[in-house]
């Protein structure tokens, strides 16, 4: 057979068609080529990478990067402008509830008030000396009149508690409002619209401190102080609102903001300004029904009339007063003074921080994609750049804040862990949280890589051939999605099996 096939080869090169010949040979060597490429086994050893289905720990965790903060973080400013006089503490000093800490020239106010005092106790002598040589006809004539009198100006008084807490109520509304927008549109508005908000915040609690202590006293000189001091925040409210809706009109806002949400505060400024007509009525009502009050008594009740105008003077100065200084409103530590003495305060802008470094906390913004794998409890293993990526410390989530925040683009949500006992943490300080969202020891994993998803289903390519890497599908079930590519294997491979996990594309 070896010679005939030889032979015929031979006769090939040497018959009378030799350029013939030729061509068909080569012909017949093409064939022959292409019927071995497609009959012999296929070699997939350089086109692949395969592994081997493991029994492993894994574990599903998402990252975020946040700050430590403290569970007291106040910004504290003066009510009142003026020159800064004194300042009794410095960064770093802890402070009791109710200390001075920075105060500025009371020199005027401080004057007023003395010279406030001194009216209320002359009217009291004056009322004293009075009573002491009055008749008791003279304390009853005009009886009638005065009574009529007195009630009206005890109903322009109840009138005004009424409207101030409606007043209050429309405060915090607006304080509400300014939150969500903040809240919902920006990480923080720009330095002039935070100072705004600020500026709401301190206004709204001087409002209330004010109210409360009328309606607990119920006396006529504390629903005045209060009076006055919802004038004075309600004006100082309106200005803000006005500041943070011009915010929203600049370029870099002007696109973001819905129109609706603008007409919101626009609207609030409106309630507000209303308020502020009816407040100030109030007192007008309030002046009418005391003239006519002081018009109808005789002598004796003059004077008692000037004892409460004097200690309505009182008030009102030890309120200026108070305006010109910083008290803590609770226990903790100061973390930062932005004023020096010299200085020129403006009211209610930020002048020093009042934190509690002992009770911290950390937060972070978690994205929509993760959010709701995280759960109340769940474990976080903390590291912070200030101390080292080699220092870990335990905490738990506390908080999931239901409302969002969109960051750059990208609906995010504010979570809350615990931190205890970590020596030498500060607020505002960079942590990184890696929440254990679940873990599942010693099961079946591979490369996630490995998994191909068909007609709804998943399949592995597992290899039929170590040397030439000749593989099948086979469908198989998922589990956890872990850290690290891995995804466990719940039905359809045992351990030890060479499967496929990744193929260059052809």
């Amino acid at each position: 057979m070896k010679f005939k096939i030889l032979t015929f080869v031979k006769s090939l090169f040497t018959g009378k068609n030799k350029k013939r010949n030729i061509w068909i040979a080569i012909v017949a060597i093409i064939l022959i080529f292409i019927m071995f490429s497609f009959l012999a086994p296929k070699d997939n050893k350089a086109s692949i990478q395969t592994g081997v289905a493991t029994k492993q720990n894994i574990q599903e965790t998402v990252l975020s990067t946040g700050q430590v903060v403290s569970s007291t973080d106040l910004a504290l400013s003066f009510q009142g402008s003026g020159v800064v006089k004194n300042i009794s503490v410095k960064e770093g000093d802890k402070v009791k509830e109710g200390k001075v800490l920075a105060s500025l020239d009371t020199s005027s106010a401080m004057a007023s008030l003395t010279s406030a005092r001194g009216s209320l106790a002359q009217a009291k002598a004056n009322y004293d000396k009075l009573l002491a040589g009055a008749t008791i006809s003279d304390i009853n004539s005009g009886n009638i009149v005065m009574q009529s009198r007195v009630v009206g100006l005890d109903g322009a008084y109840n009138d005004a508690l009424n409207h101030l807490s409606d007043v209050n109520l429309k405060v915090y509304n607006a304080l509400a409002a300014v939150t969500t927008l903040q809240n919902t549109y920006f990480t923080g508005f720009d330095q002039s619209a935070r100072d705004g908000k600020i500026q709401i915040q301190s206004a709204a609690t001087s409002i209330d401190s004010a109210l409360n202590k009328a309606k607990a006293s119920r006396v006529q000189s504390d629903i005045d102080s209060a009076l006055s001091t919802a004038v004075y925040s309600l004006n100082s409210i309106s200005s803000a609102l006005k500041t943070i809706r011009d915010t929203l009109d600049e370029t870099y806002y002007y696109s973001k903001v819905p129109d609706s949400e603008k007409a919101t505060i626009d609207g609030h400024r409106v309630y507000i300004n209303t308020a502020l007509s009816t407040v100030t009525n109030d007192q007008q009502a309030i002046s009418s029904a005391r003239i006519l009050l002081l018009q109808s008594r005789p002598e004796i009740d003059l004077a008692k009339a000037q004892i409460l105008s004097a200690q309505g003077q009182v008030d009102a100065a030890q309120v200026l007063l108070n305006n010109l200084i910083i008290k803590a409103p609770t226990s903790g530590t100061i973390t930062q003074i932005d004023i020096k003495v010299g200085e020129q305060a403006t009211a209610t802008k930020e002048v020093m921080i009042l934190q509690d470094v002992g009770n911290l906390y950390a937060e972070a913004d978690v994205s929509e994609a993760n959010i709701a794998s995280l759960q109340l409890g769940q474990s976080i293993d903390y590291t912070l750049d200030a101390l080292g990526s080699d220092l870990h410390f335990a905490g738990t989530i506390l908080t999931i804040n239901p409302s969002s925040t969109v960051i750059s683009g990208v609906v995010n949500y504010l979570v809350k862990g615990s931190l205890d006992n970590i020596p030498n943490i500060k607020p505002g300080m960079t942590v990184n949280m890696t929440i254990l969202v679940a873990k599942k020891d010693n099961v079946l994993a591979v490369p996630s890589t490995a998994v191909i998803n068909k007609n709804n289903k998943q399949y592995i390519k597992v290899i039929d051939n170590s040397k030439n890497k000749a593989y099948h599908e086979v469908e198989v079930k998922t589990g956890l999605r872990a850290d690290g590519g891995l995804i466990e294997i719940m039905s359809g491979l045992v351990e030890g099996q060479e499967i496929v996990i990744y193929m260059k594309s052809k």
